[in-house]
């Protein structure tokens, strides 16, 4: 009996490090996870020691016991440590918070015009050319004008546009830094944008040409 108890503490205990690093927690959560955990049993190791000492459950008995107990609490423990303490934000919806931030400000334009060449001669403090985005052109929209913004404290431009209901749709175009922005769709290898609702805007992000782009659009 306590060889197959013994069996059943290294199965556990191997089975409770599998989840939790199919978590991919950080390592302040882990941490904090680790403490909780820890607590729990603490308390568990205390009942069964009063136990077995009162003569009310046998150790093997006892033991079977506290793994369905921490079986049962794994889940719960974790659950209340994510929702205490939260995971940084992605980066790519981080992207998408300022892009919508950037849509609702709507900030005056700094050139107008209706065809992107001259729009491309207006950026010139940018460490890359002003395209046209094939994903983005299939929409048929009004190009209006654009201004100088930012991603991620990175210049950006931002591109506005107006659909034929009279919508404002903004494009932004900034250098494409995997390190910094993280590996994201690129429809042109047959991915699909990604595509995020934040604040009321609907923001789409893709990889294209060599380029970060979003789009920003208010939901109807």
């Amino acid at each position: 009996m306590n060889k197959k108890i013994d069996k059943m503490d290294t199965s556990f205990k191997q089975s409770a490090k599998q989840f939790i690093e199919q978590q991919r927690l950080d390592s302040e959560q882990l941490a904090k996870f680790e403490h909780l955990l820890a607590g729990h049993m603490a308390e568990e190791s205390s009942t069964a020691d009063h136990l077995i000492q009162t003569g009310d459950v046998s150790r093997p008995k006892m033991r079977l016991r506290s793994y369905m107990a921490l079986a049962a609490s794994l889940i719960l423990i974790l659950t209340l440590s994510l929702n205490f303490y939260p995971r940084e934000p992605a980066m790519s919806w981080k992207i998408a918070d300022e892009v919508a931030m950037n849509h609702i400000n709507m900030k005056p334009l700094e050139i107008n015009a209706q065809r992107i060449e001259p729009i491309r001669e207006y950026f010139t403090e940018l460490d890359f050319s002003v395209v046209s985005s094939n994903l983005f052109s299939k929409q048929n929209n009004l190009l209006l004008g654009a201004r100088y913004c930012s991603i991620q404290g990175v210049s950006a431009a931002q591109i506005r546009y107006q659909t034929d209901t009279g919508n404002k749709v903004t494009l932004y175009e900034v250098g494409y830094d995997a390190k910094l922005y993280g590996e994201l769709p690129k429809p042109e290898s047959g991915e699909q944008a990604l595509e995020i609702y934040v604040r009321g805007v609907r923001v789409s992000i893709w990889i294209e040409k060599g380029l970060l782009m979003a789009e920003a659009q208010s939901i109807d």
